[in-house]
């Protein structure tokens, strides 16, 4: 009886692969929907390390976009400004609930995440912005060094300017420039298939309040943000064929993007992909090359 209960599960499994087959089959046939060329600081090694030593499960590189966040400069992040209510409510949240009332963070606290689609810009008008925001802050950051008399402080403030200045060499070159339901609408406004990828995201609601005006440790204004609570596919396969290059040339280098205790000079990209996103907006890598 057991052998007749084995069959099926066998049939299910050479079902399932061979829809999972087709659909890759799909995704690569005809010219990529984009196709674009990245480093390290868009593909961390780093995040799949825990991969490489386990004989069951490939290799992954995990795509990251630049989301550094709020600074001390600049109340609203450039993704919670662009994922406002009115976008929001084009990617399927409700946005009518009063802002204004006790009930109305808990209201979109509970929101379930919705999936559409993201546009990633990639060295473009955004990170060309975000560059000069963050000099723009690692100049104000040193005039408040000058400034300083206390030593804590003055310890403070300097590491302050030197995660600023990492993250201007480190950080991703990847931007959230734009989302929607329609890929294909957001094709036809973003047509540079060099620098825009179109791919499939999960997004978050939250209510948010300005600092007043007159008080920045004060609130006043609710608003209403978004921002990308991840990638659909964020971790990609590294093919057998470059899978030896990492294992070795990167492997026995260092496992860390800039070791502990090395100077800034040193934080350099150690490799560069070429990605391909198919027919269903999923990607593979179709190169991958040693920077010297």
């Amino acid at each position: 009886m057991k052998k007749y209960g084995l069959i099926p599960a066998i049939v299910l499994i050479v079902l399932t692969n061979v829809v999972v087959l087709a659909g890759v089959v799909y995704n690569r046939s005809g010219e990529p929907d984009a196709t674009m060329t990245l480093t390290e600081r868009e593909l961390h090694w780093r995040d799949s390390w825990r991969n490489v030593d386990r004989e069951d499960s490939g290799l992954y590189l995990k795509l990251k976009i630049n989301s550094s966040g709020y600074d001390r400069y600049n109340w609203k992040h450039r993704e919670y400004a662009l994922l406002n209510q009115e976008k929001l409510a084009e990617l399927g949240f409700d946005t009518t609930f009063p802002l204004k009332g006790s009930m109305a963070s808990r209201y979109y606290s509970r929101q379930l995440p919705r999936q559409a689609y993201v546009v990633l810009e990639f060295e473009g008008d955004a990170h060309q912005n975000w560059l000069q925001l963050q000099k723009k802050q690692i100049e104000k950051l040193k005039q408040e060094l000058l400034e300083e008399k206390k030593p804590d402080k003055k310890k403070s403030l300097r590491n302050f300017i030197r995660q600023n200045e990492k993250s201007l060499i480190s950080e991703s070159h990847l931007f959230v420039v734009d989302a929607g339901q329609d890929a294909s609408k957001l094709r036809e406004q973003y047509t540079d298939r060099s620098r825009y990828i179109i791919t499939p995201a999960v997004f978050r609601i939250s209510l948010h309040y300005e600092p007043s005006k007159k008080n920045p440790h004060l609130l006043s204004k609710p608003y209403l943000s978004g921002w990308v609570q991840k990638l659909s596919i964020e971790e990609i396969h590294v093919p057998s064929d470059y899978r030896s290059f990492f294992i070795s040339d990167i492997k026995t280098h260092t496992k860390t993007y800039l070791p502990k205790g090395k100077p800034l000079s040193d934080l350099k990209p150690r490799y560069r992909v070429t990605l391909n996103y198919g027919k269903r907006h999923e990607p593979w890598i179709a190169d991958v090359k040693k920077l010297k």
